[in-house]
């Protein structure tokens, strides 16, 4: 049995695999928002001792015990931890270890203590002579520190720590093949972040961390419809990309049609899509030989109305679903089971199937 926690800033997401014969089944899985009055929400305002209770309070609903659980995943999200594929010389792991320690040093923020690295192999560099390939994850030992604090104050043992885009290439991986050519895109939509991954078999790794998400396009409807967040939610939910656009600014569009006049009207989401394009720009940029195959999105925003095909045509790419259940059985029923992308991922790698 592996347990998934996704430690949200909107809510907490739990997911338990088991794998039996070489199968993996889902267990349990439970979500639970953070600010029981959505109304209330506020990442300024967002404690620790908040988070802590929402786990405590999910853990009760789902009947699972923290402290019989042996086999926890729990992760960092994108902007606490740098993750980066460098080429380095091939040298014994002692002397790679220090090595790798001072380039992490460059990639993380100071807060005055050591930094914390965890590194894998991912082969020869077929460009270089006597160069290896690694994909480095750097934090500091603070970090690391208070996130333990938050898994014991929950009632859990701490154990794995992963981050938000590890644990979506381990669901995007376990459920299909790296493109043996050019690169697929993974766009994990939540409330308070985007994550890009770019990957592909012969294409370095890459992520970002968006700020856009849908914490971000529910402000905006809020602040051009005056509404309150629920209002906004379900505004956002309903319409998806066109609650910018229906039943707004119909004397502007009538007359401009009276001139023979043709105006799109740019919206947030215009702005969410520039912010790939100059993310996808910069990796072509140090790339030069790479392209994009599929786009994968996933994510509690991802199935908002319209998004997938305003995706595919601003950027002129194709879009699908990552489906994170495509390998895994499950017979129990979720409203939108993209939300939990990133348990998955974490449950995943509890598991070691490789």
């Amino acid at each position: 049995m592996s347990l998934g926690l996704d430690i949200g800033k909107h809510s907490i997401k739990i997911v338990e695999l088991t794998s039996k014969n070489g199968n993996v089944e889902v267990e349990n899985f439970g979500i639970k928002p953070i600010f029981e009055d959505v109304n209330k929400f506020d990442l300024e305002k967002l404690t620790k001792s908040q988070v802590e209770a929402t786990i405590q309070d999910l853990l009760k609903e789902l009947n699972i015990n923290p402290k019989r659980v042996k086999n926890i995943t729990s992760s960092l999200s994108g902007t606490l931890v740098d993750i980066r594929e460098i080429s380095t010389l091939d040298m014994p792991d002692e002397e790679l270890a220090v090595s790798l320690e001072l380039e992490a040093k460059k990639h993380i923020p100071l807060d005055g203590t050591d930094a914390i690295i965890d590194y894998h192999h991912l082969g020869v560099n077929n460009k270089e002579i006597d160069k290896i390939n690694i994909l480095l994850a750097s934090t500091t030992k603070n970090i690391i520190k208070e996130h333990a604090e938050l898994i014991k104050n929950s009632g859990f043992k701490p154990n794995v720590f992963d981050s938000d885009p590890i644990a979506l290439a381990n669901v995007y991986k376990y459920n299909n093949e790296l493109p043996k050519e050019g690169a697929d895109v993974i766009l994990n939509i939540g409330n308070s972040a985007t994550t890009l991954i770019v990957w592909g078999e012969n294409c370095p790794f890459f992520t970002r961390t968006i700020e856009l998400s849908g914490n971000f396009f529910t402000n905006e409807i809020m602040r051009e419809f005056k509404v309150d967040y629920q209002t906004g939610e379900n505004m956002k939910f309903e319409k998806g990309i066109s609650v910018f656009t229906d039943n707004n600014d119909t004397l502007e569009n009538e007359s401009s049609e009276s001139l023979g006049i043709s105006i799109e009207k740019r919206t947030p989401f215009n702005d969410f899509s520039e912010d790939i394009k100059r993310t996808l720009r910069f990796y072509i940029k140090n790339n030069s030989q790479a392209f994009f195959n599929k786009f994968y999105i996933t994510g509690g925003s991802a199935n908002l109305p319209g998004l997938d095909t305003f995706i595919a045509s601003t950027l002129n790419v194709n879009v699908e679903t990552l489906n994170p259940l495509k390998n895994i059985t499950n017979s129990k029923s979720v409203d939108n089971i993209n939300q939990f992308s990133t348990a998955i991922g974490l449950a995943i790698r509890g598991l070691d199937l490789e």
